[in-house]
C-alpha cells in the first residue's frame, strides 16, 4: 500500500475575520462618538462643537481600530477582575511556607 498525501485546501472568507466597522471605525466606538457629538450639540447648542467632537472621536476610533480592534474591549473588561498585586497596599500578605 502506498502512502500518498493529498493537499488539503480550505476556503477562507475574509469577511468573517474582519471587525465590523462603520467608515473604518469599530461600530461600538462609532456609536459612542455619534452619541457624544449629539450630546455636545444639545448641551452647547453649537454645531461646530459637535462637529469637532465627532471628528476627534472619529480620528481616535480609526487609530484604535487600525492599531488593535480588541484593545478597548479588553480594557473595558479588565475592570471586572481583581488585581493580583497592588503596589499601593501597605499590609504584609499572609503566606504559609510548607
Amino acid at each position: 500500500m502506498q502512502n500518498i498525501q493529498t493537499k488539503r485546501s480550505n476556503r477562507i472568507y475574509k469577511s468573517l475575520h474582519r471587525p465590523l466597522t462603520y467608515l473604518g471605525v469599530d461600530r461600538t466606538i462609532f456609536f459612542f462618538v455619534c452619541v457624544a457629538a449629539v450630546g455636545v450639540f444639545n448641551l452647547f447648542e453649537s454645531l461646530l462643537a459637535a462637529f469637532v467632537v465627532f471628528v476627534g472621536g472619529y480620528v481616535f476610533g480609526r487609530w484604535v481600530t487600525n492599531t488593535d480592534p480588541a484593545m478597548l474591549r479588553i480594557l473595558a473588561q479588565s475592570e471586572k477582575f481583581k488585581p493580583r498585586y497592588d503596589a499601593a497596599r501597605q499590609e504584609i500578605p499572609k503566606v504559609e511556607v510548607r
